[in-house]
């Protein structure tokens, strides 16, 4: 049965007294999770100034423990690549599911609380586009830095004796025995600056547009298969167009692994690769400014002949569903 015969069939059924079992079932659903919420908030969430704190930065610790997660498996799945796989092929690919499973886990992490921005370029075109506080964008930004940098410590962690016998207890940058990589992302030795920026910009483009696809209800939202498609739509970016810089697009992921990795592998991953720390930092944002404005300019503005009608028919629906 297609949507628009939907409001029609409902509003037939408000006119004769009749509710359809699917309502009634969504109803109680509703009225018992109302009700859930309501007691663990008499119970958990007194006004108190502790809890008030805790509410607003909520979303910080949110994106923080988001990223941080994200990043760890992401990494990983970089170090999975670079030290304990021989087959080239296969392991680019489980690189690219790794770090789109890592963004989805990310998202379920941090989605019901902060948005799960987890990129400081998402952060900054939902603030341009999309109605996020500008005051907040610092703190979202900050605390996805700060979650990246954990990550990668963590995956550090987790690889120091993997990594012991593949480079001989000798961290190196570059080279057939080179890891720095898995942590802050280098463009291939044949790819210049300019080049990776293009590279960067335009698969940061289209992972905001993706984003912006995925999560905007008057299109075709994913709703809570959100974090799924996501996830997915970072592997595909990955699978695609990833190869010539390793596929950052997000400062936070680049750079905050990129200082854990100045740790173990000297102040040179700043510098290596022609001081290549600026790509993956200004290219996303660059790149994901564009894919909002084109979303929000050329196919948000499609929506404006439909919005009256929708919201008749889904206030129509919302009261049939309430009785």
């Amino acid at each position: 049965m297609s949507a628009s015969a939907t409001p029609g069939r409902l509003g037939s059924e408000a006119k004769t007294g009749r509710t359809s079992m699917y309502t009634r079932k969504s109803s109680a659903t509703t009225g018992r999770a109302g009700e859930e919420i309501e007691f663990a908030s008499q119970r958990g969430l007194e006004d108190t100034y502790l809890n008030r704190m805790r509410i607003f930065v909520a979303p910080y610790f949110a994106e923080f423990f988001g990223t941080a997660v994200f990043v760890l498996l992401g990494c990983g799945a970089n170090l999975t690549y670079i030290v304990l796989t021989t087959n080239a092929e296969s392991a680019w690919m489980a690189n690219a599911f790794g770090w789109g499973f890592g963004l989805m886990l990310g998202v379920f992490v941090a989605g019901g609380v902060s948005g799960a921005m987890l990129n400081p370029a998402v952060a900054v075109s939902f603030a341009a586009f999309r109605g996020l506080p500008w005051i907040q964008v610092p703190f979202y930004i900050l605390a996805e830095f700060i979650g990246a940098f954990i990550g990668a410590i963590l995956a550090y962690a987790c690889f120091a004796h993997s990594l012991d016998p593949f480079d001989g207890y000798n961290r190196q940058i570059g080279g057939p025995f080179g890891s720095a990589g898995a942590f802050g992302n280098f463009a291939r030795p044949f790819i210049g600056n300019g080049a990776a920026f293009l590279s960067e910009a335009i698969g940061t483009g289209i992972l905001v547009l993706g984003v912006f696809a995925i999560t905007d209800t008057n299109n075709f939202p994913a709703r809570s298969s959100t974090p799924i498609a996501i996830g997915f739509l970072l592997t595909g970016l990955a699978l695609s167009l990833g190869y010539p810089t390793g596929y950052s697009y997000n400062p936070a992921r680049d750079l905050g692994p990129r200082c854990a990795a100045a740790i173990w592998y000297g102040a040179d991953v700043f510098t290596f690769h022609g001081s290549y720390t600026w790509v993956p930092v200004a290219a996303p944002f660059a790149g994901g400014i564009v894919g909002a404005a084109a979303y929000e300019l050329f196919i948000v503005s499609k929506r404006a002949v439909v919005d009256d009608t929708r919201s008749e028919s889904e206030s129509i629906h919302s009261s049939i569903s309430l009785e």
